[in-house]
């Protein structure tokens, strides 16, 4: 029910494509798919419940229909007058994210997996106890963390410096949402709880639970982002090297940033120009200081900008006719660049 009713709340009266909305939930990055996401202005849900399986996302749809919600074709769906009130009755009702922005949580899983598993190992290690199942985690994601904790467990006060830290971390959460991380945490004979014994004992819907918890760990990563030199300990469980973009991207953004061309960057990275111009409409659309006029010639923005002010949803094909060498690159570009100052300015 109420996977249901957050899913409706993504919804509009115009068409969306509902598989990308599907990918965009958990978390597929193709250009394509994160276009949409940024014109449907969900883009900050990137990645927000990776686990959601297909067969779930087309049931849940499929019951929002038999509702008389929304309607549906073979790619799009749209809400019905009837969804559109039961959309804004549920806008209300519902727990949303307030720290949670999709682009840069595209690893909130593993450190939140990682963090959990440092818990548990220094309180192991503070009543100096070794025979422990440690929490089950990707073997990367447990590589980093034990050679996090042998860097560090011969430093003195060592657990009480990472106590201390984690106190303090949790002092800046509000009440509820810092209870529900500490309640979830495993240590020395304590066991966490699921979100599912916590939501029995708050009277509360699991997903509520999963969305408060979600938002929690999406805010200590802002934190430990924004203040490394507060929490020594704790930020080094970031994996810095882990950003919003693909490893791919990454390696061409970079390059940009020394001041290669597209077509340097092509020839050093062997690489297709395509590829790499697919690259940098990833990156506008993720990155919120995208230098745009770097590629897009003033004449091209103004031209565009007419042909767009009169006709917004004006075709590729259309936009060539009326400007002869245009390169789709320019013109999705020039879509992302106003899309992204619609949403700034709302």
């Amino acid at each position: 029910m109420m996977l249901m009713a957050y899913l409706l709340c993504l919804l509009a009266p115009e068409k969306r494509r509902y598989q990308a909305i599907y990918y965009t939930l958990i978390g597929k990055r193709t250009t394509s798919n994160l276009y949409a996401a940024l014109a449907y202005g969900l883009l900050k849900w990137l990645q927000i419940y990776p686990n959601l399986e297909q067969a779930q996302f087309q049931a849940e749809l499929k019951r929002l229909q038999t509702n008389g919600w929304i309607a549906m074709d073979e790619r799009y769906v749209w809400l019905t007058v009837a969804g559109q009130q039961k959309q804004a009755q549920w806008q209300t009702a519902l727990v949303w994210p307030v720290h949670y922005e999709g682009p840069q949580m595209g690893h909130l899983p593993q450190f939140t997996a990682r963090l959990m598993l440092a818990v548990q190992i220094v309180s192991e290690y503070h009543h100096q106890n070794s025979q422990y199942y440690p929490l089950a985690t990707s073997m990367k994601d447990r590589v980093l963390v034990v050679s996090w904790f042998k860097r560090h467990k011969g430093t003195p006060n060592f657990s009480t410096q990472f106590q201390a830290e984690l106190t303090q971390l949790f002092e800046q959460l509000d009440l509820q949402q810092a209870d529900l991380v500490a309640n979830q945490l495993l240590g020395h004979q304590v066991l966490g709880k699921s979100q599912q014994q916590l939501a029995q004992a708050l009277g509360s819907q699991s997903l509520t639970v999963r969305v408060r918890t979600i938002d929690a760990y999406a805010q200590i990563l802002g934190i430990l982002l924004a203040s490394q030199a507060t929490y020594p300990l704790l930020s080094e469980l970031v994996n810095q090297a882990e950003t919003q973009l693909s490893q791919s991207t990454l390696q061409t953004w970079q390059l940009i940033q020394q001041g290669a061309s597209i077509e340097q960057i092509s020839q050093q990275r062997r690489v297709k120009v395509g590829t790499i111009k697919e690259h940098l409409l990833e990156a506008a659309m993720l990155l919120p200081q995208f230098p745009f006029d770097r590629f897009l010639a003033p004449t091209i923005i103004q031209k565009l900008g007419m042909l767009m002010t009169e006709q917004p949803t004006l075709s590729f094909n259309a936009a060539q006719a009326a400007l002869p060498g245009l390169d789709f690159f320019e013109y999705r570009l020039y879509q992302i660049q106003r899309l992204v100052i619609s949403h700034e300015h709302r």
